[in-house]
């Protein structure tokens, strides 16, 4: 149920809206069951690809999007777009109806404008999940602003609900409580920050263990597990203020332009100097960040310091106390171990392979 399903505009006009209804969503899968890959246009019709054709429309968007009816009630959306053209995404608005379904979105990657049911617009990035549900005709939106998108949807009924969630009415949400109990007339809304568990059962799903022929049931499995875990993060005390941050299309525009200062500047920014210079405070830069990009500024600052660093270990040979300061380091120790941790070998390790020597020890 996720919004990369492709179409066949990729026009930089105003966006083009794509309504789909989780029904349509259910007979995509029953094609996919049969082997044909779906592509969807702007007509709301959606033609089936032959497994050849399917191959060479998925080879062409380097990535995998999975749609799978895990039962009548019970949708599951597996997708992982690495490095999609920004053509094919963008440009598109996909609407979706909710009536009668609660949808739940887990998302590892990515950048989105997400409109709500009752016409809200939030600008969502980052590791996140939220859960919505609408009798509302409106639909709910989504409009992509990043390539990278790796996203676990899940559409379910209320006889889902009601036989697999496991949780007792009284200790729901009063909306959850009306749409477990079939409520027609239920508007709902909640995002919060992917917890560590939420994290593992969305690779899990992303990347199953299993293959065979009960793959559907370790699937399903850990499809009841991450909403028990959605749900259970709800009903937490704190749920109500562990929503992302508000971000707006200009925030978004200064925490991009953020990143690519921060991956031009040979040298490092203190928050304060970063806020000034891309126009916005220094708390919404800190935890606009996060939320956008899934790591901290600090964190990813030293990532591209060690890639500069492996860079010039790898291709000059660089003594490893030069490399350590191009990484901002200190002292070669604390380099050394930073590098271990990332890269899994010693600095001096790679140097010596680039170089063509090897370390022999001889035992008497």
């Amino acid at each position: 149920m996720n919004s990369t399903l492709p179409g066949h505009q990729t026009s930089s006009l105003p966006a083009q809206r794509i309504v789909v209804s989780f029904e349509e969503l259910q007979d995509v899968a029953v094609a996919a069951s049969a082997g044909f890959t779906p592509e969807c246009s702007l007509q709301r019709r959606f033609e089936s690809l032959e497994p050849m054709v399917a191959r060479i429309w998925q080879s062409a968007r380097f990535g995998m999007q999975e749609i799978i009816n895990l039962s009548d009630d019970l949708l599951l959306v597996r997708t992982d777009f690495h490095a999609s053209p920004s053509q094919v995404l963008r440009g598109q608005r996909w609407d979706y109806r909710t009536a009668g379904w609660l949808y739940l979105h887990f998302r590892l990657d990515g950048l989105s404008v997400e409109e709500t049911p009752d016409g809200e617009t939030r600008t969502l990035g980052g590791e996140l999940f939220f859960l919505t549900t609408s009798s509302h005709q409106r639909p709910i939106g989504r409009e992509l602003l990043d390539d990278a998108w790796r996203t676990v949807g899940i559409a379910c009924r209320p006889s889902f609900a009601r036989r697999d969630l496991g949780v007792s009415g009284q200790d729901l949400p009063v909306q959850l409580r009306r749409f477990q109990a079939d409520d027609p007339d239920v508007d709902f809304w909640y995002a919060g920050q992917l917890t560590n568990d939420m994290k593992l059962a969305v690779n899990a799903l992303l990347r199953p263990a299993i293959q065979s022929s009960i793959r559907p049931v370790y699937l399903r499995a850990k499809v009841v597990e991450l909403v028990r875990l959605a749900v259970e993060r709800l009903c937490q005390p704190d749920s109500a203020g562990g929503g992302p941050m508000r971000l707006n299309q200009r925030d978004v525009q200064c925490l991009q332009e953020a990143r690519r200062l921060l991956r031009d500047c040979n040298a490092g920014l203190s928050l304060e100097q970063l806020a000034r210079q891309i126009g916005i405070n220094r708390r919404k830069l800190a935890l606009g960040f996060k939320q956008v990009f899934g790591v901290t500024v600090g964190e990813y600052y030293r990532e591209l310091r060690l890639e500069l660093a492996r860079d010039m270990l790898e291709k000059q040979a660089m003594p490893v106390g030069e490399a350590a300061a191009v990484a901002g380091y200190c002292d070669a120790g604390s380099f050394t171990k930073a590098f271990r941790a990332r890269y899994g070998s010693l600095p001096s390790t790679l140097k010596m392979e680039r170089s063509g020597l090897r370390l022999t020890v001889v035992k008497k």
